[in-house]
C-alpha cells in the first residue's frame, strides 16, 4: 500500500515537471532563429576563436565518430582553422563531415569567425559549418531577440532617434517570425533578407529599444508580416505592383507620402557602359540584376532616369533601395518630428496592426 502511494506520489510531481521541461523546450525553439552568415564571401577558409574569453566546445562529426576539441585561450587552443575541401570540412589536423561550435554544456557561447581578409564577425549562439562545393556554409542559431538587435545595428546608427529604433526593431522582428526563407538556415545575412553584425552592447540605445519593443511584430491577416523597408524612397514608397512584383494574396504594400523624403530630396548620378539591354526603372528585379553586373554604387535605387550618352548610359536617380514598405529615413525624420514608433509603423505599413506575438501553445491530450 506504501508503495503504490508513493508511486502515485512520483507521478503527480514527475508530470507537472515533464510538462515544464516541453513548454521550456518548446519556448526556447520558438525564440530561436538559424542565420546563414558570411556566405556573400563565399568563403573557402575561415578562422574561429572564442569571443569573449569563454570555453567554447567544438565537435567534429564524422560519421558516427566525434572529436571533441576546446578552445581555451591556452598556447595552441586560441583558433582553429577552416578549410572546404570538397564535401569535406578540414578543422585543424581533422576532415570532418560537419563542425558544431557550442559552450561546454551544449548551448550558445560567444566567438569570432573571420574570412581571412575580408571580414570579421563576433557571435552568440550555437554555430554549425559544413562544406558545400568547395564553400564553408556556416549557420548560426541564435536567440531570436539578439538577432533582432544584431541586425538593428546593421540598419540604424546608434544615435538614431530612440522611436525610429523602436520601429526598426519591430520591423525586423516581424520579418523574422513570418517564416524562414532558406533550406539550410532560416535566414541569411545579406539584402536577400537582412545584414547582420555583431551584437551591440546590451546598454546600447539599439539594445533598449529592442528591450522596449519584445516580442511585438507586425500582423496582416492575423500572420505576421515578413517586412520590408529601404533607406530612402525619394518622396512616395512603392507598392509590390510598381516595383514589377505580384503581392498574390499577401500585403500589397501601399504606396504612401514620405514627408522627410519630399522636404529633403535626393539626386544621385552615374554613368554605366551600354550594354545589350537598357536598364529599367521601377522594376526590382532587374535593378537587382544590373547592380551585381554594374556594381551597387552605379544603380542603388529603382527610381532613376536614363538617357543614352555616346557609348554609355548616364542614369539620375531620386531614391535608395527598392522604397517598399518603410522609409527608414522618412521613420528617422518622424521621430524626430515626436512620432512614436506605433505611428511610424502604421504610417508606412497602412492596413496593419501592432500586436505582442503571442508564445506557440503546447497541446496537452
Amino acid at each position: 500500500m506504501m508503495r503504490s502511494s508513493m508511486r502515485r506520489m512520483r507521478q503527480r510531481w514527475l508530470w507537472p515537471l515533464c510538462l515544464v521541461l516541453l513548454v521550456t523546450q518548446a519556448s526556447r525553439a520558438q525564440r530561436d532563429v538559424s542565420i546563414g552568415v558570411l556566405g556573400l564571401f563565399h568563403p573557402k577558409e575561415m578562422l574561429l576563436e572564442q569571443g569573449s574569453g569563454e570555453v567554447i566546445s567544438v565537435t567534429a562529426a564524422d560519421g558516427s565518430k566525434n572529436r571533441v576539441l576546446t578552445l581555451n585561450g591556452e598556447p595552441g587552443h586560441r583558433q582553429l582553422v577552416l578549410r572546404a575541401d570538397g564535401k569535406r570540412v578540414l578543422a585543424g589536423a581533422y576532415s570532418v563531415d560537419k563542425l558544431a561550435v557550442t559552450s561546454r554544456g551544449g548551448g550558445g557561447t560567444a566567438f569570432r569567425l573571420m574570412v581571412p581578409g575580408k571580414i570579421r564577425r563576433v557571435y552568440r549562439g550555437r554555430l554549425t559549418v559544413e562544406a558545400k562545393n568547395g564553400e564553408l556554409l556556416a549557420v548560426v542559431m541564435m536567440d531570436r531577440e539578439l538577432a533582432v538587435a544584431s541586425i538593428v545595428g546593421a540598419e540604424m546608427n546608434e544615435s538614431t532617434p530612440m522611436e525610429a529604433l523602436k520601429a526598426q526593431a519591430v520591423a525586423t522582428r516581424s520579418f523574422l517570425s513570418a517564416g524562414a526563407r532558406h533550406t539550410n538556415s532560416d535566414f541569411c545575412d545579406t539584402t536577400h533578407c537582412q545584414f547582420l553584425k555583431s551584437p551591440p552592447p546590451p546598454a546600447s540605445r539599439i539594445s533598449r529599444a529592442v528591450a522596449a519593443t519584445r516580442g511585438l511584430v507586425i500582423l496582416y491577416q492575423e500572420k505576421p508580416l515578413g517586412a520590408m523597408y529601404s533607406s530612402r524612397c525619394g518622396g512616395r514608397t512603392r507598392s509590390l505592383r510598381d516595383v514589377g512584383m505580384d503581392p498574390g494574396e499577401g500585403y500589397p504594400y501601399f504606396a504612401v507620402e514620405c514627408k522627410w523624403c519630399l522636404e529633403h530630396p535626393l539626386v544621385w548620378q552615374s554613368r554605366i557602359g551600354r550594354g545589350a539591354q537598357a536598364p529599367v526603372a521601377g522594376d526590382e528585379g532587374q535593378r537587382i540584376a544590373r547592380a551585381r553586373e554594374w556594381g551597387w554604387s552605379a544603380i542603388p535605387g529603382s527610381d532613376f532616369t536614363a538617357t543614352e550618352e555616346g557609348s554609355a548610359w548616364h542614369l539620375e536617380g531620386h531614391n535608395i533601395g527598392h522604397s517598399v514598405g518603410m522609409c527608414q529615413f522618412g521613420a528617422v525624420g518622424m521621430a524626430a518630428s515626436g512620432a512614436g514608433f506605433r505611428e511610424i509603423l502604421a504610417h508606412y505599413y497602412p492596413n496593419t496592426m501592432v500586436v505582442a506575438q503571442a508564445p506557440q501553445s503546447l497541446a496537452v491530450q
